[in-house]
């Protein structure tokens, strides 16, 4: 009698929700040859690996390459698939993407499960806003060169002030952007770092900040949004911003499924198993429109919010100065949306418990502008996690916040006496929650700050302690 083989792994949470992103973008493109845009792409940081295809010249030319991607021209692609293993995520790039498109197909065919080409190619990454480089790295790096060397890497002790410099000096953790750009096609990420790919971050992200805002205007103008309001100014907010993120976290996600598993009021339908991550997903994502008052219940518990800061939010309202009430209705406003098919809110899941190692502020030393180059840094350094936060950028966008409000007339009464109250209003309520949150989440932490002078030169300076 022979013995069975074992059981291959399941694979790690972060590959399964990666693998999910990747199909979501892949469906969204609509194109018979696999294609991923530049946001995605942009934000990713070290969970895929960028491939240029071009001539040598052309890298180095005017329109350069992406920081930190890769060199293998089209002559040599095959041997993309015998050095990587087949389930690694590569996005292919040429100038305009029909050559990556014809790469990412052939690789297909030899086994890559996770190739695609960058929709557009180089002209839609320049035509987006993101930054290139002009200098020769992509020639120096291997397929499967590490971004930490196993002696180097945080895995062992506490990340120190050379850890960081190392991780924010890497071109392939951090990605660069115009302000204007991330204002339109960006999004605001929690400080969470949990969050793989290359942030933006401010705490509870998006929705932090959305609700920091509704509390403002609600403390300057004496005048309470019901639940209606909040759902046409956040429907307004997509109509201007665009992308909108709120995450939860796998725990909170688990817990959920169990609670809806086990509800009474859906024990008459058909819901996918327990274990059937992808079906969970796309029922919470879809629900049937006779079980969403059911499913909107369960999502406005506490213990089904995987934002740790949007939990205290709703819980400790004394010390974030927001009504639970308000709280809410834009939980509602946000999951009725969603449900009616609204495409600019993203719901994200991260992976695992919070085990930060250390709190990384980021800081550009430059007066902002719109026309400024923003470095989107990963919050993963090495195997290990830090808190991230931009709070230049975050204020930056309050000042558009104080526009938004002032021009919505039809559903905001705002005096002309009254807006620079609720600029200083949201800045001071940002404050006394960033100060809050990090208490809560990274008491003890070590502080850092990386100071970018341009794309070239950054100084990570040691700041204390939480």
């Amino acid at each position: 009698m022979t013995t069975p083989p074992p059981e291959a792994p399941a694979p790690h949470v972060n590959t399964v929700l990666f693998q999910l992103k990747w199909k979501a973008e892949l469906r969204a493109s609509g194109a018979m040859t696999p294609r991923v845009p530049v946001q995605f792409v942009a934000e990713q940081g070290r969970a895929l690996r960028v491939i240029d295809l071009r001539d040598k010249e052309e890298l180095t030319g005017i329109m350069g390459h992406i920081p930190g991607s890769l060199w293998v021209p089209l002559e040599r692609i095959a041997e993309v698939a015998r050095h990587l293993d087949p389930d690694v995520p590569v996005v292919l790039v040429s100038h305009s993407g029909r050559r990556a498109g014809l790469a990412a197909q052939y690789l297909h065919a030899l086994g890559m499960r996770y190739v695609a080409a960058l929709a557009g190619g180089m002209i839609a990454w320049r035509t987006a806003g993101y930054s290139t480089s002009r200098r020769a790295a992509p020639f120096e790096r291997s397929l499967t060169a590490p971004a930490f060397a196993p002696e180097e890497g945080p895995s062992a002790g506490p990340l120190t002030k050379e850890h960081l410099e190392r991780h924010v000096g890497d071109p392939s953790q951090v990605r660069w952007a115009r302000l204007s750009a991330l204002l339109m096609t960006g999004r605001r990420s929690c400080v969470d770092g949990r969050d793989e790919q290359g942030v933006i971050g401010t705490p509870g992200g998006d929705a932090g900040e959305f609700l920091l805002a509704l509390a403002a205007v609600e403390r300057v103008t004496g005048a309470l949004f019901d639940d209606k309001t909040v759902e046409e100014v956040l429907f307004q907010e997509l109509e201007v911003f665009g992308r909108f993120y709120m995450h939860t976290d796998t725990h909170a996600w688990e817990t959920l499924v169990a609670a809806l598993a086990s509800d009474p009021g859906l024990s008459a339908h058909r819901l996918p198993d327990l274990k059937d991550e992808a079906g969970w997903h796309a029922f919470v994502d879809h629900p049937p429109v006779e079980l969403r008052p059911t499913v909107l219940e369960r999502l406005l518990e506490p213990a089904h919010l995987g934002c740790g800061h949007l939990k205290l939010m709703l819980t400790r309202p004394q010390d974030y100065g927001v009504r639970p009430d308000l709280v809410r209705a834009f939980l509602r406003a946000y999951h009725g949306l969603r449900w009616q098919g609204v495409p600019e809110l993203e719901f994200v899941t991260l992976s695992g418990v919070h085990d930060e190692a250390a709190v990384l502020t980021v800081y550009v030393e430059e007066d902002l502008w719109d026309m400024t180059s923003i470095p989107l840094v990963s919050p993963s350094v090495g195997p290990k996690q830090v808190f991230v936060a931009h709070p230049q950028v975050a204020a930056k966008h309050r000042d558009h916040y104080v526009e938004f409000f002032r021009r919505l007339t039809r559903w905001v009464k705002l005096e002309p006496h009254q807006v620079e109250p609720l600029r200083t209003e949201m800045n001071a309520i940002a404050a006394t929650q960033l100060g809050h949150t990090l208490k809560s989440l990274a008491n003890g932490l070590p502080l850092f700050e990386a100071r970018f002078e341009g794309t070239d030169r950054v100084r990570v300076v040691e700041a204390g302690k939480v």
